[in-house]
């Protein structure tokens, strides 16, 4: 009987294995999406529920229910059901599938062993599968942890490298940063840009020293006479990283606002970690353009006032450096008439921008007062260049289909003005169409302390403009949901932005119907509750 015992212990040890190397990756992928930050990950443990509920029910249920009466039946069935739950597991897909890199790997392999080893108690006793199955995230992390020492050897020999290739190579070096806006900020002025010479610049939203460092060792080449590096602030300090990284000459900042508050805790945080890039440009650079809201807090006023000559203002004033002066809806095209106020010889500029929102308006105006500040003389050559701008990817992107509604794609990242120009476009498109306007959104992420304050007035700017809002994961954001129930909107909720689309799909939409999809959240953010 002992043997037979024995055996189906090491059939259930087999079974559990299999959980374990299946789990592994699954956690990897949410501890990869959280940037492998050992601080955000055990919160999101708890807000995602990534601890063991099914396995360990079924460990219980067959070892009490069964095992009382048949030990060996008992953990055979939980050999079995624990093996299932594994492989259904197998088949899930993530909207951000894990990116198997070499330090990805590591991790893995190293937690794979770490839980191997724990996984062996299971046969002394099989309950102890509950307690290793909860501590399967803690081996990822501490596998990091044990890996960080090589990790960081490794990326800073990548580092080196590209920093020899910056300086060997020495293209004009402008820098961007801002709470939002620095994606379709560097998109537009490297477009613009090109009207001066080539532009190297990183697709997407890549702004951390590691990612500017595989672009620049994939991609610069000698021909490029500008780089535009974007720049990510995780906390102060992380802006005057990637300074001393890149160089900049040149630096835009685009706006300080709530986006990432979680992050630096308040508006004065950002404002300082901001900064960084201007207070760089100012010692070592040329020129800094901001905008009026940007120059008038206090670390930026306060480097205005030392180093006056390296700003440029972009604004509505008359005060500002470069003046909006007027912006209008011309068909589908904003037409837009800067001032240089402070350029002789370019008192006025007018020029067609084809993206939709009226935050573009300031975005293409800080891309333009860039190219005057870099090259003087290829402003004049701007107004043949702006009809060319093509739509960034999933920023209020038309996407018109042979049959359906027009579908406007705003699903990179979010923030309290985009999202609110986001649905003014919405409304307005929808009217010009006469048809209805849906808004398909999760929210915006990562507020800190604004979080509730901020989704309440965008569920009540949603529920007043939309026709249908259909709301992805309501736990995350119930103030939203209350603040947009009871007006225009019909309010209809899912779990998951799949079965949000899959429900616009199941709906009578016509090709005068406008469907906007505002944000979509890597999964670790899609699927947390407020706790």
């Amino acid at each position: 009987m002992s043997v037979l015992i024995l055996l189906s212990k090491i059939v259930f040890l087999a079974g559990f294995l299999y959980l374990l190397w299946t789990r592994s990756r699954t956690l990897l992928a949410y501890f990869q999406q959280e940037e492998y930050d050992a601080t955000r990950f055990p919160d999101a443990i708890l807000s995602v529920r990534l601890y063991d509920i099914r396995a360990s029910l079924a460990i219980v249920a067959s070892l009490l229910l069964i095992g009382t009466w048949a030990p060996i039946a008992g953990i055979l069935l939980a050999a079995a059901l624990i093996a299932l739950i594994a492989w259904r597991e197998g088949t899930y897909r993530f909207k951000k599938p894990l990116a198997m890199t070499e330090r990805a790997r590591r991790i893995l392999w190293l937690a794979r062993g770490l839980a191997g080893v724990a996984a062996l108690s299971v046969l002394c006793s099989p309950w102890w599968a509950l307690v290793v199955i909860q501590m399967l995230p803690l081996a990822l992390v501490l596998a990091n942890l044990v890996l960080a020492p090589m990790q960081q050897k490794i990326n800073q020999g990548f580092i080196d490298e590209a920093t020899a290739k910056l300086a060997r190579m020495q293209p004009v070096t402008i820098g961007i940063t801002g709470s939002f806006g620095k994606t379709t900020v560097k998109h537009i002025l490297a477009e613009l840009l090109e009207v001066s010479g080539p532009v190297f610049y990183s697709r997407g939203s890549i702004n951390t020293v590691l990612g500017l460092t595989r672009h620049i060792r994939q991609r610069l080449q000698f021909s490029h006479r500008y780089f535009i590096a974007e720049m990510g602030a995780y906390g102060i300090g992380s802006i005057k990283r990637l300074c001393d990284f890149a160089h900049p000459e040149y630096g835009i900042i685009t706006a300080v606002g709530h986006a990432h508050a979680e992050r630096f805790g308040s508006l004065e945080n950002t404002a300082k970690a901001k900064s960084e890039l201007a207070a760089h440009v100012c010692a070592h650079g040329k020129g800094v353009v901001v905008t009026e809201a940007v120059a008038a807090l206090e670390p930026f006023a306060k480097l205005r006032e030392a180093h006056p000559g390296k700003f440029t203002v972009v604004g509505e004033s008359e005060t500002s450096d470069v003046q909006i002066v007027e912006a209008v809806l011309v068909g589908a095209l904003w037409r837009i008439t800067l001032r240089f106020n402070a350029q002789d010889g370019q008192p006025e500029l007018t020029f067609d921008l084809p993206l939709l929102g009226a935050h573009n308006i300031m975005n293409a105006a800080l891309a333009v007062a860039m190219v005057a500040l870099v090259d003087p003389e290829a402003v004049a050559r701007l107004p043949l260049a702006t009809p060319e701008v093509s739509q960034i990817p999933h920023r209020l992107q038309k996407k018109a289909a042979l049959a359906g509604p027009l579908i406007l794609d705003d699903a990179y990242n979010s923030n309290e003005t985009g999202f609110g120009n986001a649905v003014s476009v919405l409304r307005n498109v929808a009217d010009e169409q006469g048809g209805k306007a849906i808004l398909v959104t999760p929210g915006v992420a990562e507020l800190g302390d604004q979080h509730s304050v901020v989704h309440e007035r965008l569920g009540k700017l949603s529920g007043e403009a939309c026709d249908l809002v259909v709301i992805v994961n309501p736990y995350r954001i119930p103030t939203f949901q209350r603040a947009a129930e009871g007006q225009r909107a019909e309010i209809v909720t899912k779990a998951t932005l799949n079965e949000a689309q899959a429900y616009v799909r199941g709906l009578s939409l016509g090709a005068q119907d406008v469907v906007l999809y505002e944000n979509d959240l890597p999964d670790v953010l899609e699927e947390k509750r407020i706790l």
